[in-house]
């Protein structure tokens, strides 16, 4: 059969970030027979790009078994199907396949469903049109409970997440601050997406930023620890804080990182902290129109992320431990083949 590259996690580690030839690597030492591999009811795809996120992070201490490909986000090219709605030729999107140069994709696949060729660039299913805007939406929509000139601030804002929570929020009237990590994704921030305060968090401090912009009405987090524990000193009453990852506790040894030592004022001033999941959010509340509404806007260009693309399965190891380490700008795209 034909070879195929795998990629697999082959050290998990808790407190170590991930460490491409260390932790991760791409191997070629598996075969797989595309005539007779067997689907159990799924679908046999060639895969033509997938997405490498920073929680994969977490699931290499929660999920992933070592020596096993992980998995994660793809759009694919059916080459055989024993899903009834789904033939050869099909093209496919899925939160949960093998990271495999041809991968067998379970038939209760998340997220599993067919797309169409020209509606939208390989990159854009999963860049703009994927999970990650699909979080930065509904978690908005359902979680932050907005209202026309409230603040909010994000935290790692020129993230494929962090710029579309960004963009939804200007569009419904809030000031929007945003931190990152260099001073080009403060550029992009101000220039590309139009925020009204951007700055570097590694050469500016958030406390007087804070100061001078706040308070915080809304606050959607993707670090934790210390950051969270500076904007809860300067949140308003009744102020709305959305964990959406904690990416300083993601490779700490024993996952606690810092210790947030303000909470009592999420008592005194009525503040709500919520965390969630999109999938399961959406199950609960709905799409809030997702599919419907931003292929529309992303046409439109009223909604757009900066994509990073990078080419092979073996970029992976080292785009995941670039997104742990902020050395990305956007959502983090590999085209794996062509179609």
């Amino acid at each position: 059969g034909d070879r195929q590259k795998l990629f697999r996690s082959i050290l998990l580690q808790t407190g170590r970030i991930p460490i491409p030839g260390e932790h991760l690597a791409v191997t070629n030492d598996t075969t797989m027979n595309l005539d007779s591999v067997p689907l159990r009811g799924g679908l046999l795809v060639k895969t033509i790009a997938l997405s490498v996120d920073p929680y994969y992070r977490i699931l290499m201490d929660t999920t992933y078994k070592l020596g096993e490909p992980i998995t994660g986000h793809i759009v694919g090219r059916v080459i055989r199907s024993e899903l009834e709605g789904y033939n050869p030729g099909d093209y496919i999107y899925t939160e949960e396949a093998p990271f495999q140069e041809y991968a067998v994709v379970p038939r209760v696949a998340s997220q599993l469903r067919r797309i169409e060729k020209n509606a939208a660039t390989w990159v854009q299913y999963i860049g703009v049109l994927g999970m990650v805007t699909r979080t930065a939406w509904v978690g908005f929509y359902a979680l932050a409970k907005a209202k026309k000139g409230e603040t909010i601030f994000v935290s790692t804002a020129a993230g494929g997440v962090g710029s579309v929570v960004a963009q939804i929020a200007k569009q419904q009237g809030l000031k929007v601050i945003g931190s990152t990590g260099s001073d080009e994704k403060v550029k992009y921030l101000k220039e590309e997406i139009g925020i009204n305060a951007a700055f570097n968090y590694k050469t500016e401090d958030l406390e007087s930023v804070l100061k001078r912009e706040g308070p915080i009405d809304i606050y959607w987090d993707h670090i934790g620890g210390k950051t969270l524990e500076t904007v809860i000193d300067h949140l308003n009453p009744l102020g709305r804080v959305i964990v959406c990852g904690y990416i300083d506790q993601y490779n700490s040894k024993d996952n606690t990182g810092f210790g947030v030592k303000n909470l009592s004022l999420v008592n005194d001033r009525e503040i709500t902290m919520v965390g969630f999941k999109v999938d399961s959010l959406e199950d609960r509340e709905g799409d809030f129109g997702f599919f419907k509404e931003v292929p529309k806007m992303v046409r439109e260009g009223s909604i757009r992320i900066r994509e990073e693309v990078r080419h092979g399965l073996d970029a992976v190891p080292q785009f995941l431990l670039d997104l742990q380490q902020g050395r990305n700008v956007g959502k983090a795209v590999v085209i794996v083949a062509d179609e």
